[in-house]
């Protein structure tokens, strides 16, 4: 897929986020990144984020940004630069101060993501926060914060390795309520750039017996395999009894059964300590 259409498909789909390495990754041109231009509203996607005065990793620091916390941007500078092992643009956005002061200043690509949801992921009554990045190494990572907790002790993360067979790919993330599922789930769906396959991962974040105070963990709850590779094609469609914590997931499958035949499967899977258990048929 050409850059410019990747960049088209971003910004008609902003809740995406890509970064993927083809050919040398040696090379600059070689990686296609999501970015982003003045105006669109992100979110820190790390904790504790430097806002610096220029552009570069050693800059005086203007101060430091929670996870979660909104900024606009105001301008990408031009260059593709690597930092580490992160190949990225510097972008200068604004963003506001604890008091509510507005602030300026530069931060690195892959502290901004537009994938950020807020609520009461542990059901004790208090909201936490949840970003969604592409990290420089191709997981997809998950963080979580507690926000009355100290900082270096309030977020937990946890990576999940893209779909199919090349690094990188296209990331979409949704949240799904507790007056929806029983449970509040984060759902995260993985596409490749160039594979037929991909995946929803419906995520849970559990602090053991709900205590206040605590930083808890995220866990893959259920992990939903798709495929599109004519003339096959596997696909999940997805709901949940409330009352009795339970996701149902309805699959067409088609080709990969019974070739040429379309099967559906009707499958249910019960809610325990975090995960997902498919329940079998009685015989």
């Amino acid at each position: 897929m050409a850059p410019a259409l990747l960049l088209t498909l971003l910004l008609a789909q902003p809740k995406v986020v890509l970064y993927a390495a083809q050919g040398d990754p040696s090379e600059l041109t070689s990686y296609d990144i999501s970015t982003w231009e003045p105006g669109h509203k992100l979110f820190i996607a790390v904790d504790q984020a430097s806002l610096r005065m220029e552009p570069d990793e050693e800059a005086a620091v203007v101060t430091s940004l929670a996870l979660g916390t909104p900024v606009t941007v105001k301008r990408r500078l031009e260059a593709r630069v690597r930092l580490l092992d992160r190949v990225d643009h510097w972008y200068e956005v604004e963003a506001k101060r604890a008091d509510g002061r507005p602030v300026a200043g530069l931060v690195f690509g892959n502290v901004l993501t537009p994938l950020r949801f807020e609520g009461d992921l542990d059901g004790d009554g208090e909201k936490e926060i949840a970003t969604v990045v592409m990290t420089a190494d191709f997981q997809i990572r998950v963080r979580v914060l507690e926000p009355k907790l100290p900082p270096n002790r309030r977020v937990t993360n946890l990576d999940l390795r893209p779909a199919g067979k090349g690094p990188g790919g296209s990331t979409k993330a949704s949240f799904v309520s507790a007056k929806k599922a029983g449970v509040a789930l984060l759902v995260v769906e993985s596409i490749p750039l160039t594979d037929s396959s991909s995946f929803k991962a419906f995520l849970s974040y559990r602090v053991p017996e709900r205590k206040q105070g605590m930083l808890g963990a995220v866990k893959e709850a259920l992990v939903l395999h798709e495929l599109v590779d004519p003339p096959v094609m596997v696909r999940h469609k997805v709901s949940f009894d409330r009352r009795k914590r339970r996701l149902i997931s309805v699959e067409t499958n088609k080709g990969q059964l019974k070739v040429g035949k379309t099967v559906k499967l009707r499958h249910v899977y019960q809610w325990r300590d975090g995960v997902y258990t498919r329940l079998h048929k009685r015989r």
